[in-house]
């Protein structure tokens, strides 16, 4: 046994001697020479504290601002009924924006108050370009006119709730969301519904107001309507002061007259029918989608009798009738604004229900604009290029429209009447009759 334990320990110690020295040959019994190798250091080992999430998503893109530029009078002459145009836009946007109708975009309104000054029209531009406007809007009559041409080189669209024809002719980037003088159209319904020239004569129609080119084209429709029907009415005139309160000269004037045309804005109407009426005039009066913005003011000053069977012509629906329009604006007027507001708004006149429709009709083209290029690649350009084939039907009104030459919206207007016994305007004729373009 002893032996035996020798010869194993022997073996083991052989076995340990030629291991590294086998290990140290290749094949061919060449020896590789050992390259230097780095001492590896200790790195930090980083241990997670929380259990890992999934990547993170791209940050959302952000709305594109498109500015509405809205040239108003908030101070001036016609600021009662302005404030509540604005208003109506306002709710609009926001309506707009609340339900998404331009998604990646959202609307915002810069406001520039003109006074009512034709003076202020292009410092007014130049402040609303400096704030980002990317289109223009004004329910005033001036602005357009005066800013024309700067629109043309700037490229950028702008939408006038009114209309004369220094605006659109020749065709360019102002599109009015109005008609041509509701005036023509509103002789033409007198002559068949109102008068009875075949048995009573020709009537005498005459018109006042203020100098500006609001009351030009409307009394400019009239005289030539008048003029080429001469069998059914006599031109009596137009007799217009500089923003005056009172009126003796233009009562005399048109005193025995069967139609007077009544100034458009703010104060002068009121003060204009209570000297006519106290003077002995017994016309009926005549007025456009002007005079009911201040229905309010002339309510105060004459009430409903002062107004009795005034015949009203509009392209819009009234805020009490049961169609698409007004219901929406009804709904909104609640839903934005307390009730006695509502109750103010409404008794002040056509301001909002009148300008909301055409709110409307711009808004909605804007967003077909918009919808159609994409927020991020819109212009005013495209906005032109899509106004300039634009139309849409509202609900309860006829379609209208904008072309390549026609840049008046409306196609057809409603006649209305101021009720004393109704205590409200009331649709006098169930039709809609088309618009007049020449007498």
């Amino acid at each position: 046994m002893n032996i035996l334990k020798k010869l194993t320990f022997l073996v083991l110690v052989v076995l340990l001697v030629a291991l590294p020295l086998l290990a140290a040959c290749d094949d061919d019994d060449e020896t590789e020479v050992p390259t230097p190798t780095e001492t590896p250091t200790a790195s930090p080992t980083v241990i997670p504290t929380e259990t890992p999430t999934a990547p993170p998503t791209e940050t959302p893109v952000e709305d594109v601002k498109i500015t509405i530029g809205n040239m108003s009078d908030l101070t001036g002459q016609a600021s009662q009924a302005m404030t509540i145009v604005d208003m109506a836009l306002a709710d609009l946007v926001r309506y707009f924006n609340e339900e998404n109708m331009i998604p990646g975009a959202e609307l915002e309104i810069e406001t520039y108050d003109t006074q009512w000054n034709p003076a202020n029209d292009i410092p007014g531009y130049g402040w609303l370009m400096e704030r980002g406007a990317d289109l223009f809007v004004a329910g005033l009559s001036s602005p357009p006119v005066t800013l024309k041409d700067r629109l043309a080189e700037d490229q950028t669209v702008f939408l006038s709730l009114t209309h004369n024809d220094a605006m659109v002719e020749p065709p360019g980037w102002v599109f009015c969301v109005s008609s041509p003088p509701s005036t023509l159209t509103l002789l033409k319904w007198i002559a068949e519904n109102d008068w009875d020239y075949e048995t009573l004569g020709p009537a005498k129609v005459g018109a006042v107001g203020w100098v500006g080119p609001y009351d030009e084209p409307l009394h400019g429709g009239l005289e030539a309507y008048a003029n080429a029907h001469t069998e059914q009415f006599e031109w009596v005139g137009s007799y217009v002061n500089n923003f005056g309160f009172t009126w003796g000269p233009e009562v005399e004037a048109v005193k025995d007259a069967d139609y007077v045309f009544l100034p458009s804005t703010g104060g002068g109407i009121p003060t204009f029918i209570r000297e006519y009426r106290d003077a002995g005039g017994t016309a009926k009066f005549m007025a456009s989608d002007a005079q009911p913005a201040f229905l309010g003011l002339i309510l105060d000053a004459v009430g409903w009798e002062g107004i009795d069977d005034t015949l009203f012509i509009f392209p819009n629906r009234w805020q009490t009738e049961d169609y698409e329009i007004p219901n929406l604006c009804n709904e909104l007027l609640n839903k934005y604004h307390d009730p006695s507001d509502v109750e103010s708004i409404q008794y002040g006149g056509i301001s909002y229900i009148g300008s909301f429709g055409m709110w409307y009709g711009c808004l909605s083209l804007l967003a077909e604009s918009i919808n159609t290029v994409g927020p991020q690649n819109w212009t005013s350009a495209d906005l032109y290029d899509t106004a300039s084939g634009f139309s849409m039907t509202f609900g309860g009104c006829e379609e209208w429209n904008w072309t390549d030459t026609k840049r008046t919206s409306w196609n057809y207007l409603g006649i209305y009447e101021a009720s004393a016994e109704a205590q409200d305007l009331v649709r006098k004729d169930p039709a809609w009759y088309p618009v007049l373009y020449e007498p």
